[in-house]
């Protein structure tokens, strides 16, 4: 079985509070077999599911941020719900347009979106 980087951040954190796959899954609301599928990559994590996981393992703010971009990289699709016209227009243009960047585009974009965080 294949591991995600995202199956290993959640089998770390299970191991070093000494829990099972149930455990996890009983804090969180999910099913084992469901948290034992993506951590297979076989499901794509639900929207706020890292969410979840830092809530309920308190997880300081670099561990959460570490699971989310884990997250995020399992993530097959994401669903965006801008509130303005800018806001639609902008993230219909990314979305078209997301394969056609070139990897220092995609890297200036990010630095934007990660310094809106600080």
């Amino acid at each position: 079985m294949t591991i995600t980087e995202l199956g290993k951040e959640l089998r770390k954190i299970r191991i070093d509070r000494d829990e099972r796959l149930m455990d996890m899954a009983e804090k969180i609301g999910k099913s084992s077999a469901f948290i034992s599928a993506v951590e297979a990559g076989k499901k794509s994590p639900p929207q706020g599911f890292e969410e979840a996981i830092a809530s309920a393992y308190e997880l300081a703010a670099d561990l959460a941020a570490k699971l989310g971009q884990a997250a995020d990289r399992a993530r097959k699709s994401f669903t965006m719900e801008p509130q303005s016209i800018l806001g639609r227009d902008t993230a219909g243009l990314m979305a078209r347009k997301m394969n056609e960047l070139s990897e220092d585009q995609l890297s200036k974009i990010y630095e934007i979106l990660n310094k809106s965080k600080e």
